[in-house]
């Protein structure tokens, strides 16, 4: 039975996804239609932060690759294909490819069949699945059906604008091909100007930050190789995909404007630039060996230059073995399909989850095999799924959210005569642009269409931008103006202008960079994450005990790329993204320096977390010898070692110096009698034990630690586990708090406190035995949290003893 064949049924692709990058107007949007061989687009917009998977197919005529989009009726027809060659007992019990006709007239008519217990059934329920399974049928029987293509490629395209650069990461992952775009009329050094386009209207980007081709090239791979891979459902033989290297592209648009000679300058400049920028996994043509792939992505639709153009790129690309194998199951197409059409039908851009289980139950999947499906197709093709806080909600098309939060960025860029093309805001914008500050209701007036409804209010966007750390709720106090509105206000950092003008820094205390390092061929350079500033911007104000906005003036940031904080209530930090590092600027108090270190680093490993990089960053400062040498510090933070320089700085070891070795010299009393110093920062944190067992009686204390660090309580199971609780307790606790995350949590901490199960085996419950579990689970940044307090606690009650 067709059934049994969707139940069963599996197919292996080789998928290769791929993730769109370049500036604005750079042709990215044109390339992708040269690239599926479809007629360039007539106009375009500006691309949003991201866009939905395009699915493609290679397809092989002629002796010649290339790569064709995936339309639903295909789809449709080449599952009927898989069916028709599948085993025999995965097929109807008759020879006819048709579905039981009585079975599918009970479908269709809502009346009970003789095989179906079902009684009184409402014709407009019918099963989404049955939809889908009779134009499978269908397709048999009017021979339509063609063979299921193994070869698949999802494209990602992307938004060039600095700020939706900066928010991409949290929408994407990391993919195993990157297309770099860039405009061959710009050169490699010529700094873009940024601009948005909205129906053929045009707005610059009034901004003091410019990349250049060269820029974006090299920040582009920097950040992709700092990615980590992500887990895929339904990957077959994973072991094989780790540690393999993600590979560029980079394709030079409007070819038809430069000559053969600047081409050929352009590529060995870019060959030449090694020591900075690392060629091995960057695409080369063969046999001319140069690495810019020049195109013309405005041939004529259907001429054989642009059919030639495309078949060499889907050549060199299908060349280099970028492939995954995935072993899918049948019943997830057919899944993805329902989706969509049930979104279509109910015109909307999401599903409930409810609908969703009704749509799986139909196609024969459980709760596991919905959740699978669900984080497979959140995590390849941009379908939105957040269980920990919007777990009823599901974004089969995230366009319309991803469009409002792009619009919100825009409406600060373009022309108040152009306003009314993505908002119906006036005052709004203005205070979005100079403070980065709105309320909720600004969410209902961007856009065209009207996205909220009883199911996804604007309240629900709130909370998705607020858990991805996009946004911080804060206090009307400090926001540098009075105003009186109703409502909460949010700061939006990376609505923001960019900085124009830094001030000189402070010598007193040198400024600490903070980096990851790349090494190439003997030669070191710095960069950060795409997406890491504002994200750590935004976890350093969610410390809101600790950290506020500094006050509004000319010595005072408050831009995308620098911002000053007012910490411990009477110092300011200045936080600037030199986008090869990050500079902490500080003139206050020098013991105050090592509890700043500590705070911008646990903001910074939580942003590393949230999009999904190697926690391995670094520590520096600007050597003053060398003009591009960085004084890197080792791990034991008593000294350095120089990018450049032969002979290494001592900036570490100097006796007479303690500019630089404040930031990690931890202040003790000269004497016992000694009092603590005023200007120690006040402890902030719940008081952890550092040793002995926990009774029931400190549950609000762990929950309050776990806050504090930010700990989700999503994998409340596992840690259970680790922390010796039995599953039948844990089976118990989630079916008495079904959806309740915090409630599962809470219950589990719980049991933990009482002893139950093999809790004492496993070393009882201690902030020690709890800190342990979190490593385990890789939650090293809540982990490291919680000893860090337990040592600032040891260190403050011997002050206390003394």
């Amino acid at each position: 039975k067709i059934e049994e064949w969707l139940k069963e049924g599996e197919v292996e692709l080789e998928i290769t996804r791929i993730n769109m990058h370049g500036a604005p107007g750079a042709g990215k949007t044109c390339s992708q239609h040269l690239l599926l061989n479809e007629p360039p687009p007539s106009s375009t917009d500006s691309t949003p932060i991201a866009c939905p998977a395009v699915k493609a197919t290679r397809i092989s005529i002629d002796g010649k690759n290339k790569w064709e989009r995936v339309k639903e009726e295909d789809l449709l027809n080449q599952l009927a294909s898989d069916f028709k060659e599948a085993p025999n007992e995965t097929k109807h019990e008759t020879t006819s490819t048709k579905i039981n006709e009585a079975q599918m007239s009970s479908d269709r008519s809502g009346e009970p069949s003789l095989e179906d217990p079902t009684k009184n059934k409402p014709a407009e329920k019918k099963p989404t699945d049955m939809e889908v399974i009779k134009e499978i049928s269908d397709a048999l029987e009017k021979g339509n059906a063609k063979n299921l293509s193994k070869n698949w490629v999802y494209f990602i395209d992307s938004g060039g604008q600095p700020a939706y650069r900066e928010l991409l990461p949290l929408f994407t992952r990391a993919a195993a091909l990157n297309i770099i775009t860039i405009d061959l009329t710009k050169g490699l050094d010529e700094k873009c100007k940024f601009q948005y386009r909205i129906s053929q209207h045009m707005s610059p980007i009034n901004t003091d930050l410019k990349y250049s081709n060269r820029d974006i090239i090299r920040s582009t791979i920097s950040s992709e190789a700092m990615l980590n891979s992500i887990k895929i459902p339904y990957v077959a033989e994973p072991e094989k995909h780790k540690g393999i290297h993600a590979r560029y592209l980079v394709l030079g648009t409007r070819k038809e404007l430069v000559t053969e000679d600047e081409l050929k300058e352009m590529d060995k400049s870019l060959i030449s630039s090694s020591s900075s920028l690392d060629l091995k996994n960057i695409i080369q043509r063969i046999p001319e060996k140069s690495i810019i792939f020049p195109v013309n992505t405005l041939l004529p639709a259907g001429s054989e230059e642009r059919e030639e153009a495309c078949v060499e790129l889907c050549t060199a690309i299908s060349n280099c073995n970028l492939k995954m194998k995935i072993k899918l199951p049948i019943r997830l197409f057919a899944f993805e399909i329902s989706l969509q059409r049930e979104a279509r039908n109910k015109k909307r851009s999401f599903l409930t989850k409810k609908e969703v289980i009704k749509i799986g139950e139909d196609l024969l999947l459980d709760e596991s095999d919905i959740d699978d499906a669900l984080q497979y197709l959140h995590n390849v093709t941009i379908i939105l799924y957040y269980p920990a806080v919007l777990p009823n909600i599901i974004f089969v098309d995230p366009e319309p959210i991803l469009d409002v939060l792009s619009r919100l960025i825009a409406i600060t860029y373009i022309d108040q005569s152009n306003l009314h093309l993505i908002a119906k805001a006036t005052d709004e914008r203005i205070r979005l642009k100079e403070c980065g500050l709105f309320k909720e209701d600004l969410l209902g007036k961007i856009g065209q269409q009207k996205i909220f409804d009883k199911d996804f209010e604007s309240s629900h966007m709130i909370t998705l931008l607020k858990h991805l750390h996009i946004i911080a709720e804060i206090n009307s106090e400090g926001t540098g103006r009075d105003y009186a509105e109703i409502g909460a206000d949010y700061f939006f950092p990376c609505a923001l202008p960019s900085c124009d003008k830094l001030n000189d820094p402070p010598t007193e205390i040198q400024p600490l960079l903070i980096a990851w390092e790349i090494k190439n061929k003997g030669t070191i350079t710095l960069a950060i994450p795409q997406g890491l500033f504002p994200l750590t911007i935004v976890h350093l104000l969610g410390q809101k005990d600790v950290v506020d906005f500094s006050p509004v003036g000319k010595e005072y940031y408050r831009c995308h790329d620098a911002m000053s904080l007012r910490v411990y209530k009477d110092y300011t930090i200045d936080i600037i993204n030199r986008y090869t590092h990050i500079e902490i600027h500080f003139d206050g108090c020098k013991n105050l320096c090592p509890q700043i270190h500590e705070l911008v680093t646990d903001a910074i490993k939580k942003s590393s977390k949230d999009i999904n990089v190697n926690d391995d960053h670094i520590f520096a400062f600007k050597c003053s010898i060398g003009e591009h040498c960085y004084c890197i510090v080792k791990e034991d933070e008593s000294s350095t070692r120089c990018t450049q320089c032969r002979s290494h700085c001592k900036v570490l070891q100097g006796d007479d110096d303690d500019s630089y070795r404040c930031w990690f010299n931890i202040p003790q009393l000269t004497s016992p009698g000694a009092k603590p110093s005023l200007e120690r920062p006040p402890t902030t944190r719940p008081t952890v034990p550092p040793t002995g067992l926990l009774g029931t009686t400190d549950l609000i204390d762990v929950l309050d630690v776990l806050d504090d660090h930010e700990y989700s309580g999503v994998e409340y199971y596992d840690l259970g586990l680790r922390l010796g609780l039995h599953s039948r307790t844990l089976n118990v606790i989630k079916e008495n708090n079904k959806g309740n995350v915090r409630s599962c949590l809470r219950e589990c901490l719980a049991a933990w406190l009482e002893q139950r199960d093999s809790v004492m085996r496993r070393g009882g419950p201690t902030y020690n035995t709890f800190i342990k579990a979190l490593r385990k689970m890789g939650e090293n940044a809540v982990a490291d949290g919680i000893e860090r307090d337990i040592n600032k606690n040891a260190v403050a009650d011997a002050i206390e003893f003394h």
